[in-house]
Formats: C-alpha cells, structure tokens, sequence
C-alpha cells in the first residue's frame, strides 16, 4: 500500500499542472472554437520567461515572475494580432494549421536562443517534502495542487459570472449573433489569448521548477490534450478532475511496468487515455452535447 500511494500521490499533485496548462486549451477554445497546437510552446515560453527574467537579467524571484507572465501577456496579444486575426472568416482548419506553425516558430526561436540544455530554474516553492500515510511528497507538489485549484475556481467564476467571460463564451457559440448584440469579437479573442498564455506560462514555471527549463517541454505540454478531451472541451470541471487522473495514471502504471516494458510508458500513457476517450466518449465527460435541429 505503502509503494501504491508513493506512486499515485505524486501523480495526483502533478497532474494538477497539467490541469493548468489544460486551461489554457479551454480558454482559448471557449472563445474562438479553435484547438490552439502551440500551447505545449506556451507552456514552454512561461518556463524560459522567467529564466530569462530571473537567472539571466537577475531580477528577484519575486519581481521575475511578475515580468515574465506581463511578456507572456504581450506574447499573447502579438500572436492574435499579427497571425490569427487576419484569419477572422477563414476556415477553422487554416487557424490550426496556424497555431501549429506558430508551435514550429516558438520551439526554434527557443533552441536558436537557448540551445537545448536543461537549466535550472529558481522556485518559490522552497524545498523538502511532507508525509502522506508513509509516501513522501515534495513540497512543490502540494503548492502546484493549491495553485491549480485557486486557477481553476478564479476561471470558473470569471466564464460563469462575469460579463467579458460571458461574452467570449457567446463569441464562440455565435460569432455573428454576439457582434449584433454589442459583443467586440477582437477584443475578446484578444483577451482570451492573453488569459491563455498567462495562465499556461504559470504551469510552465510551476513544472520546470522540479525538471529544469529545456525544448523538449512543450511535448510535456501537449499532454494537456488528454486532460482537455477527456474532461470535455470547454469544461473547467472537466479540466480540474481529468488533470489529476492522467497523472495518477501516468505514475502509477510507470512505476509498476516500466521495469517489465524498458522504460518510457509514462510518455505514451496520457495519449493512450486520449485514443480511449475519443473512441467512446469524444466531447468528453464534461462537454457540452450539441443538438443541432435540422
């Protein structure tokens, strides 16, 4: 039992990360209905933002942060602006086809910028572990659960009870609709991606706090997708449960069978889940049922 919770505790806390960066899909998608395939890049650029600000400008922790998420910000508003908003009107798949150029962009400029060596990020976190029924958790862990859930609830209200969350929610049920009722589409869509990036950079930083900065962590981001599809789309509840069970899957099935399988099945664990849910359950087991009537 002991060996059990050793592997699903901490699985349980990380998967809150990915529950972050699973956010980051659904806000984006709840205001454009676009699945944006650079958010594993995103995810990339919140980590080596605040590298960048603290480890290579030199700025406080405490005051880094800060900088890199207002970058991380522009970065976002820059993006919607320059590549996406001259595809307002254009099919759905030439705006995905255009997140995954950017993702291709981001991922080059990182490597031309900062080679692909793993660095070093300071934390906030502190360091040490607690006691779980006999399993010993980082302490990284518990805030990264603290932190998601603080995330999650704040979104939660932000679509449910405020009125530009509410209007990016109308912007992507009915483009047309929401402009003849006074909604600005640009200004929303705006502010969709630059909630998205900040929020997504939160969960970069939060990761590579414990494996270090490097390229190869936007594929850590993409297994977000799973969370995303799994919990439904364009639900934060979804994202909030589904984050926590694929990591607790991930963990647990490694640390049992990687030593029978050679290594690696965390990676393709989360993509698995993914193939299963989009077999007999695609919108999710918190979507949103579209009845169209004909």
């Amino acid at each position: 039992m002991e060996q059990f919770l050793s592997y699903l505790m901490p699985g349980l806390l990380r998967g809150c990360v990915y529950t972050i960066i699973a956010l980051g899909f659904i806000i984006i998608y709840r205001t454009t209905s676009v699945l944006n395939f650079a958010q594993g890049e995103i995810f990339l650029l919140g980590a080596y933002s605040v590298y960048f600000a603290v480890a290579q400008i030199g700025f406080p922790v405490y005051v880094g942060i800060p900088i890199a998420f207002i970058i991380l910000g522009l970065i976002g508003l820059v993006i919607e602006r320059t590549t996406l908003r001259p595809l307002v009107g254009q099919p759905i798949l030439a705006i995905i086809l255009m997140t995954l150029g950017i993702s291709v962009f981001f991922r080059g400029v990182v490597v031309l910028i900062w080679s692909d060596v793993i660095m070093p990020v300071p934390t906030i976190f502190g360091s040490g572990g607690a006691s779980f029924f006999g399993a010993t958790l980082p302490i990284q862990y518990i805030w990264f659960a603290g932190i998601s859930i603080c995330i999650s609830i704040i979104l939660y209200l932000f679509f449910t009870r405020l009125s530009m969350g509410l209007q990016m929610t109308a912007v992507a049920d009915n483009t047309k609709l929401a402009q003849s009722c006074g909604v600005s589409v640009n200004r929303t869509t705006a502010a969709s991606w630059v909630i998205a990036c900040i929020v997504t950079g939160a969960g970069g930083y939060m990761l590579c706090t414990i494996t270090g900065v490097y390229p190869l962590m936007g594929e850590l981001g993409l297994r977000s997708l799973a969370v995303v599809l799994a919990g439904g789309m364009e639900s934060i509840v979804g994202a909030m449960v589904m984050g926590p069970v694929v990591g607790a899957i991930e963990f647990v099935l490694s640390g049992y069978l990687d030593d029978y399988v050679g290594g690696g099945l965390r990676d393709v664990v989360a993509f698995a889940v993914l193939i299963i849910f989009l077999f007999f359950r695609p919108q999710g087991l918190f979507g949103w049922k579209i009845i169209e009537r004909v």
